[in-house]
């Protein structure tokens, strides 16, 4: 089973090179290579020869694993900061619009309607018309592709360019959309370019395996670069991307993403908008005690509750894009329209933000970055439910609202957010969920501090120190405990830690999300799972909770035994019998019914082919042709006729140099008295060249079928 090397390969490789440098040795070497030789002679010979050298050893470390991850990280954190520069552009440009149109109300509506109408419309037909492999997060396709499937045109540049500007347009309009599995999506099709681009230099980059290895650390630096989250990027991309992972990508994936994020974060300090490299939501907690135990139970609440979100989320976008599907209706109509839908999409969610109507409730006007800011302020909304006690000073404001509380606010925000993400993540754009749901969790978590807040309005006692709640922690567990339960993983938490830059809440947050990954790995597949099955790409999941019982079924239990197969020495109504009695798209060679030793397969269609070119009516006159000009004039008879694949060439027509030579069947006479039978010392070449026509390689060793 699993083979025994007569000799040490090691060993083996030795001796064969000493027996190559034997060969060798006749031929004298030259002490300088030929390509020098034009470069030794004149005053300048030695300069010329020292730079040629130089030439030569660069472009021979550009085959070298570090080069390939520093460029493949420096384009990655170019490419993420130009888009987040243009995102906020779009963004600004939006509420410009808005605040400019504050003397009339239906003004502001249409400006704030209209402007991520056409963003979204652009970006699905951007991506419609140049690459519509662009569509969707990407990391589905990823996992599809690290386990050795091939997909076309997923890691092209046509699929690279729509993905970058369906991406900014997209995430520009200001929809309740992510940019987390694009990226991965955008690292990957970025280190598949270098690759090819590097090939020029050598055929190192060439090697389908190590090409492989360089999409898993690209992986990680699509992570990296996102969110500045080296470490927790490597480990995110390990367990979305990856069923089983080489120890050897490990520094790979670590050395691209840290060197992607730093540069991102220093691009950012270039651009003035950061004084120093710091993280992108820096959160200001205590230190000394930021919780008190008897918080635990109120972490491990978050926890479950956000493993149900997280399932119930998983199965609301499943539904909506199956209940779109199967409405043959709606679905001719969308497949006509193939921009209304997403037009449709965001006009209803943009006109229930509209901050003077609806989205007063929810904080409409903010944008996921200002969300998630404000939600991390270590500083109580809240005391005993009364939210006109705390001053709302900058972009605080967007959650008070004069005839509500906090409470119903941050409840409005969670529940509209959470159908409005997952519907606006079935939009055929460029667009990721992890934003929209990290979002939503940190929402959860700070409704549960707000919770605790009022509870316990003078803290927790403890030592006679008072200790207040601060629920900007809570909003950090639930962030990481939703997200976590949506993408089955546990990496999140190390992601929030980065995001934050503390790691002061490490205990709860740890607790919270084991819970929530044990009750949605319990009720739903992930989010990525999901879509994979969605799209029926060829991918084996791993099996959930409850289904243990499955690894103990083989293979001989699910395999159809009762198939039909083509033997050696099978005749035209042989061909046609199992043709019609069966659908199967190939068909397998055995020698011989009592053998059973497999020799290939041919497909169906080539059968059909071969069947009908022998029936022509060109095949019919030169047959007659033949029994006319035949000189023993015996009749060729129906049951005489047999199946025979030329593969020879003639003794007067050279050999063509072709890779892959055409079949060129003929009918072969079946001698029908002894006296013309072969004699004893030939061979029958019928079996040898229907072999040939069934088996791609007709030398290979039969195996034998059990």
């Amino acid at each position: 089973m699993y083979g025994r090397y007569t000799q040490d390969l090691g060993s083996f490789a030795k001796d064969e090179a000493a027996r190559l440098r034997l060969q060798e040795g006749d031929t004298p070497r030259p002490h300088r290579p030929s390509e020098l030789l034009e470069y030794t002679q004149g005053r300048c010979a030695p300069c010329r020869v020292c730079a040629l050298q130089c030439q030569r050893f660069l472009i021979s470390k550009v085959g070298e694993d570090w080069v390939f991850l520093i460029l493949l990280g420096l384009v990655m954190a170019l490419v993420s900061w130009a888009m987040d520069f243009a995102i906020a552009t779009c963004l600004q440009a939006q509420k410009w619009m808005y605040g400019g149109l504050d003397t009339n109300v239906l003004l502001q509506y249409m400006a704030w309607v209209t402007y991520p109408t056409v963003l979204i419309t652009f970006s699905a037909g951007f991506t419609q018309i140049l690459a519509p492999q662009a569509v969707g997060s990407g990391i589905p396709e990823m996992k599809t592709i690290l386990r050795g499937v091939v997909l076309k045109e997923y890691l092209t540049l046509k699929t690279f360019v729509a993905k970058v500007i369906g991406l900014t347009c997209a995430l520009g309009s200001g929809m309740p959309l992510g940019k987390e599995g694009p990226f991965v999506h955008i690292a990957s099709m970025c280190a598949a370019l270098l690759s090819r681009f590097l090939s020029l230099f050598g055929g190192f980059y060439e090697n389908e395996a190590r090409n492989i290895e360089m999409l898993a650390a690209a992986c990680a630096v699509g992570v990296g670069c996102c969110f500045a989250a080296p470490i927790g990027g490597v480990l995110f991309s390990i367990e979305v991307t990856s069923t089983f992972f080489a120890v050897r990508n490990y520094w790979r994936g670590f050395f691209a993403a840290t060197f992607s994020a730093f540069i991102f974060r220093v691009l950012a300090v270039w651009n003035k908008d950061e004084e120093t490299i710091t993280a992108l939501f820096k959160t200001r907690f205590r230190l000394d005690f930021p919780f008190d135990l008897q918080e635990l139970p109120a972490f491990a609440v978050i926890g479950i509750a956000s493993g149900f979100g997280g399932a119930l989320f998983v199965y609301l976008n499943r539904k909506i894009v199956q209940f779109m599907r199967r409405q043959k209706t709606i679905n001719r109509f969308l497949m006509k329209k193939r921009l209304l839908f997403p037009a449709l999409v965001t006009l209803i969610i943009s006109t229930l933000t509209f901050p003077p109507g609806f989205g007063q409730f929810m904080a409409g006007q903010l944008t996921q970055k200002e969300t998630l800011v404000t939600l991390f302020d270590n500083q109580t909304w809240a005391k005993q439910g009364i939210s006109n006690e705390f001053e709302y000073l900058g972009i605080l404001e967007a959650w008070h609202h004069p005839r509500s509380n906090v409470f119903v606010t941050l409840v409005v925000f969670i529940l509209m957010k959470f159908w409005m993400s997952a519907l606006a993540t079935t939009i055929p754009v460029p667009c990721g969920a992890f934003m929209p749901v990290f979002v939503i969790g940190a929402a959860f978590g700070r409704l549960v501090g707000e919770s605790m807040a009022a509870w316990f309005p003078d803290g927790i006692h403890t030592d006679s120190n008072i200790y207040r709640i601060v629920p900007g922690g809570y909003a950090v567990v639930g962030a990481a405990a939703l997200s976590g339960a949506v993408t089955h993983t546990v990496s999140t938490a190390v992601i929030v830690f980065e995001l934050t830059g503390q790691i002061s809440h490490i205990l709860p947050v740890m607790i919270a999300v084991i819970l929530a990954n044990a009750v949605a790995q319990s009720l739903q597949p992930s989010l990525y799972d999901s879509i994979i099955r969605i799209k029926k790409l060829p991918y084996l999941p791993e099996l959930g909770w409850g289904h243990h019982e499955k690894y103990n079924v083989r293979v001989e239990d699910i395999m159809v035994r009762d198939i039909r197969y083509v033997t050696l020495n099978c005749k035209y109504r042989d061909l046609q019998q199992v043709l019609h009695s069966t659908k199967m798209k190939n068909l397998p060679l055995v020698e011989s019914a009592e053998s059973m030793i497999l020799l290939g397969s041919i497909e169906r269609a080539q059968v059909g082919a071969l069947l009908s070119n022998q029936l022509s009516a060109q095949r019919r006159l030169l047959t007659l042709r033949q029994k006319v000009l035949s000189e023993d004039g015996h009749r060729l008879s129906d049951s005489s006729i047999r199946f025979q694949i030329s593969t020879e060439t003639s003794s007067g027509t050279p050999a063509r140099p072709s890779l892959r030579k055409p079949l060129k069947p003929a009918l072969k006479r079946v001698p029908s008295s002894p006296a013309d039978s072969p004699p004893a010392g030939s061979t029958d070449h019928t079996g040898i060249a229907l072999k040939s026509l069934f088996c791609a390689n007709a030398g290979t060793e039969p195996t034998e079928v059990r």
